[in-house]
């Protein structure tokens, strides 16, 4: 048996085969608080609480304020806001999953408060439908709420994130409801919200398809309460009677007659395995085999379940009312020789140099494990650090003589771990009285939000590097209150006092920071956290928020993204910088030039022809308009080819223009003495056009633009106006052996053998004969006509 100075057997109270205990967690540092006048609402894992004064009662209001004040404390009684509700009057209040306060007026407005009695701008209303009907009754839960008007309509808000009020299935009641619960769409099949409604002797089931009748003659049902895990309904009956059921109402549980002929003010779980009563001076608690235990209470106390007891707040303690865990039954009823009890026994015989403790020891040396197990786990379920340490030792005494890999080394890391959380969370300073299995249920990652949230930083941060979690978020939260509760204080000194404790730790988000300072007005202070800042993703953005134009494209540039680049380099374009200086920042920083040449060269030729010319790019300038005239010119083309009916006289319009633009590039090219060949070449081809238009309009015919020189003198040639080929030849002073062999090459294609002789024979002849015969041969000449040529040999 376990020692009797640690055994805790004398707090605990029998209920058939198994114990409850009750045990006190706070006495209440608040003062001057009557329960009984107060609208209370108590937020689940040791949340805050928070009152008002109850305007359903004659309540007398001393001192000058007269409005309702809303106060919040933590589980420990500890006030931390107080503000003045100057609303309407109050239907429902609730804590949300988030321990976010929620108070529902009559008319259906919606009102989330921070427990530092912040308002939170997630204002909400039910809907105009609520607001003129009314509001007959209110359930809230973690997550939304559910309204039942006055006209006996159901609606329903799933999700706070974005609050939709949706209306569920008519139920289609001729009388008000007797009372309602709400099965949370986590808890159902479909995923979906439930509602419960206690209608005469049988009971509805409304979600936003159907509305039907779940259980008949069930009794009349005033009070309705769904276990946390939403396996089982308890409901009390107008005759006495507490019944229990399946959460589907298909088989019945268990059924207790209280023989009271009072209502009972509140109806609620304790654990999964038993349901409490309250009236106004007494508790009574029903096991699931009709056993019961009975408290009589000296103030109107507050039930709030949780997933494994039931708190107790009164005006002048709070109390966890629990079913005792087995390990701990186990280990301290009287007369037990469980092998956890005999290993407690074997330790505290080894503190005290007992040599008994081997004997003990041995005695249970094949159950070790079993022992081991036993141990941890009651000291995880053990509110009392003594008997916690005293379990644990044991464990690990126990643990040391177990063979190799029969228990897990981690586990008992992991509950001293975990005890060490629960107990700094339990004092008073802080006020959150977990359990192990509610920490289990919550998780880490949660708990550490909340007390962020409620501003104890230093305690998130110890476990959260205790527990190997990211602490950036911890860091992140500390420093935006430090910037936002020290307004007054210098950038630098503040920047310092930041840094000084963050340069402890690797990959803060500083950007985060920095941005809450730009939020609260201190820019000065935000551009000095970014340079703490290592991901430019996140650096450049804000630098560009907070005109940092140049320094942000600095950091874009550094960092090798081109995505930042172009975000820097659009954001200063088109955010009202001056022309002038935005040319100057492109010109000394080459790759964001190139960059935006390129895009503007896809994109904006228009705006990429200013950026040119601002930026004195010459030659730029005349690429683009040289790049212009070749597309048009190339349409032109094109034209020609598809016969289009648009008109010779329009395409000799539209050449003029190519025209302009090849003017208007060698002009440009001839800025710069680098690029004289392009200027002379865009020129020529402009004199080119020019000429082909004019040989166009001669011709009467579309067959001379788009070509070269050469194929204009041929085309010349072709129609017969040799005239015109000659002036080609001295415009574009072509050379007359180039002439010579264009009008041979022509007139061999042509088959015109005689005008080739005749050429031959002049005197002013440059080619030699073999061209001649050459021509004659590629182009099929007959044989007469190639053998004349020798004898012109001796012309």
């Amino acid at each position: 048996m376990a020692g009797a100075n640690l055994s805790p057997v004398g707090e605990w109270d029998a209920c058939g085969n198994r114990f409850y205990s009750k045990a006190e967690l706070y006495q209440m540092a608040w003062s001057d608080v009557n329960l009984d006048n107060l609208r209370v609402a108590c937020a689940r894992y040791g949340g805050p609480i928070a009152t008002i004064r109850d305007d359903r009662k004659m309540v007398l209001v001393s001192g000058g304020i007269t409005q309702p004040l809303v106060k919040i404390y933590t589980s420990a009684g500890v006030q931390q806001a107080v503000f003045i509700w100057d609303k309407g009057s109050i239907e429902a209040m609730g804590w949300t999953s988030e321990e976010d306060l929620m108070i529902v007026e009559q008319t259906g407005e919606v009102h989330l408060y921070n427990m530092f009695g912040t308002q939170l701008p997630r204002h909400f209303s039910m809907g105009s439908e609520v607001q003129r009907e009314g509001i007959l009754d209110c359930q809230l839960f973690g997550d939304g709420l559910v309204v039942l008007t006055k006209g006996l309509q159901l609606w329903a808000v799933s999700g706070l994130a974005e609050p939709r009020p949706q209306k569920l299935a008519s139920p289609a009641l001729k009388e008000a409801p007797s009372c309602m619960a709400i099965f949370q769409p986590r808890h159902t099949l479909s995923g979906c919200l439930e509602v419960l409604l206690a209608v005469g002797n049988s009971v509805m089931t409304v979600d936003v398809d159907s509305a039907e009748q779940t259980a008949a003659g069930v009794g009349n049902i005033q009070k309705l309460s769904i276990a946390p895990n939403g396996q089982f309904v308890a409901a009390y009956t107008a005759d006495g009677r507490l019944k229990v059921w399946v959460a589907d109402f298909t088989k019945a549980l268990s059924e207790f007659a209280t023989q009271s002929d009072k209502l009972p003010e509140q109806l609620d779980w304790c654990g999964t395995d038993s349901v409490v009563m309250c009236w106004q001076d007494i508790l009574l608690m029903v096991g699931p085999y009709g056993d019961w235990i009975k408290h009589n209470l000296e103030f109107k106390t507050v039930l709030v379940s949780e997933c494994d007891g039931i708190r107790l707040v009164s005006a002048e303690q709070h109390e966890l009312l629990s079913r005792v865990p087995d390990s701990l039954t186990d280990i301290f009823k009287l007369g037990s020789t469980a092998p956890g009890a005999l290993l407690l026994d074997a330790r505290q015989l080894f503190e005290r140099q007992n040599a008994r403790a081997d004997n003990a020891l041995r005695s249970i040396v094949g159950q070790l494990p079993e022992a081991v197990t036993s141990c941890v786990d009651a000291a995880g379920a053990e509110l009392d650090p003594v008997r916690q340490a005293a379990l644990m030792k044991a464990g690990c005494y126990g643990r040391a003589f177990c063979p190799v890999g029969s228990y897990p080394r981690k586990r008992i890391l992991q509950v001293c771990q975990s005890l060490r959380v629960l107990n700094a969370l339990r004092g008073s300073h802080v006020g959150i009285p977990l359990t192990l299995a509610q920490l289990e249920a919550l998780t880490p990652a949660v708990l550490v939000s909340r007390l962020i949230n409620a501003r104890h930083h230093l305690l998130a941060l110890r476990i959260a590097e205790m527990l190997n979690m990211d602490t950036d978020k911890v860091l992140v939260h500390w420093a935006c209150q430090k910037i936002s509760a020290s307004l007054q204080q210098p950038d630098d000194q503040l920047k310092d006092t930041l840094t000084s404790k963050l340069q402890k730790y690797r990959g803060i988000r500083y950007s985060l920071i920095a941005g809450h300072a730009e939020s609260v007005g201190r820019k000065g202070l935000a551009t000095l956290l970014l340079e703490y800042e290592t991901c430019a993703a996140d650096q450049v953005p804000l630098l560009l928020s907070l005109g940092e134009m140049e320094g942000a494209l600095t950091k874009a540039i550094d960092s090798g993204d081109t995505d930042l680049v172009y975000l820097a380099i659009f954001r200063m374009y088109r955010k009202g910088m001056p022309l002038k200086d935005f040319l100057e920042t492109m010109s000394s920083n080459p790759l964001a030039k190139r960059l935006f040449i390129s895009y503007c060269h896809r994109r904006e030729p228009e705006l990429l022809e200013q950026i040119y010319l601002g930026m004195g790019t010459y030659d730029g300038v005349g690429h683009m308009r040289l790049c212009s005239a070749l597309r048009k010119a190339n349409k032109i083309s094109k034209a020609n080819q598809a016969g289009s009916s648009s008109g010779h006289a329009a395409l000799i319009s539209d050449n003029s223009e190519v025209v302009q633009l090849l003017v208007r590039a060698s002009e440009q090219y001839a800025q710069t003495k680098e690029h004289a060949f392009q200027s002379k070449a865009s020129a020529e081809y402009a004199k080119l056009r020019t000429v082909q238009a004019e040989l166009e309009q001669e011709a009467g015919q579309a067959c001379f633009l788009g070509c070269s020189v050469t194929q204009t003198v041929q085309q010349c040639l072709r129609l017969g106006n040799a005239r015109a080929a000659e002036r080609v030849r001295q415009i574009f002073k072509l050379p007359d052996k180039r002439f010579g062999w264009i009008k041979v090459q022509t007139l061999a294609t042509l088959k015109d053998w005689e005008g080739l002789e005749a050429l031959a024979k002049e005197k002013k002849n440059v080619l030699p004969i073999p061209v001649y015969i050459a021509a004659c041969k590629s182009n099929g000449a007959p044989t007469q006509a190639t053998a004349r040529y020798p004898s012109l040999l001796w012309l």
